[in-house]
């Protein structure tokens, strides 16, 4: 689960595909919520496993990320700490799949790679599925418009078939969540490209969520896990020049291993 939560977290952060001269912010907030009419009662386990993921992703609650690309590379500053980075931390994703986080309050850095969360996600035998449907729903968001998709999503556990065959009735076996975002296709739509220039669809593809940011950008997500609730919503969003510096390691600081069980190839 740990190795799980690191990978969805590296997903998380640099998931949103950019591109040079654009640069937007997203709010991002996770709560508790009344569970759906008809759905059956969260697993206890599960319960505590979705505390642990709200400490871990949002120590307070809520944060606020910026975004900003250029030709080199997409970055993303984390005003609050989120997605395990302390506050003032920022990451980058080079067009070769390097990604490097730094942290300027030490002056540290590491780094991975985009390909990492797949490759840590197969070696867990962890394998993700998911349904999109596009709903024909427009919104406006950040003033622009945008198509809302409903998507599920499901990953079981890699529990082999003997010691599954013991366990409780009741012992969680899988993952579900479902959600909604809102795409936008009209709007900076020449930005979209990057994704694939960034290779970030490699590492959607691995969480097998490609179709959700596919041919857009996305402007709002909302994520459900049983009684909890992510939402993530862009609050401006426009283009202006992002200096070359901003995707490079800055000057004076120090090479640090990445996080244990990340691995950086």
């Amino acid at each position: 689960m740990r190795k799980a939560f690191i990978a969805l977290c590296l997903v998380a952060a640099v998931s949103v595909p950019l591109r040079a001269d654009l640069k937007y912010t997203v709010h991002i907030e996770m709560k508790k919520v009344d569970a759906p009419v008809g759905q059956p009662p969260m697993n206890p386990m599960m319960g505590i496993v979705g505390e642990s993921m709200i400490k871990e992703m949002l120590p307070a609650g809520a944060a606020d990320l910026v975004y900003s690309i250029g030709e080199k590379g997409s970055r993303i500053e984390y005003l609050q700490a989120a997605m395990g980075q302390p506050a003032g931390s920022f990451n980058v994703s080079l067009p070769d799949g390097t990604v490097f986080v730094a942290n300027p309050k030490d002056q540290t850095y590491w780094k991975s790679t985009v390909q990492a969360p797949a490759a840590m996600m197969e070696a867990a035998g962890m394998k993700p599925t998911s349904t999109v449907k596009r709903t024909g729903t427009f919104e406006t968001v950040a003033g622009q418009k945008c198509e809302v998709l409903t998507f599920d999503w499901k990953m079981d556990f890699p529990i082999p078939e003997t010691t599954r065959a013991n366990l409780p009735a009741d012992f969680p076996t899988g993952i579900t969540m479902n959600g909604d975002t809102c795409l936008t296709t009209d709007q900076f739509k020449k930005y979209v490209d990057l994704m694939g220039k960034s290779q970030l669809s490699d590492m959607m593809s691995a969480l097998g969520l490609k179709e959700v940011t596919q041919g857009g950008i996305p402007l709002r997500h909302t994520i459900r896990f049983g009684n909890m609730e992510l939402q993530a919503l862009v609050t401006q969003i426009g283009e202006e020049d992002v200096p070359a510096s901003a995707f490079e390691i800055p000057a004076g600081y120090k090479e640090v291993p990445a996080p244990t069980g990340l691995p950086v190839k």
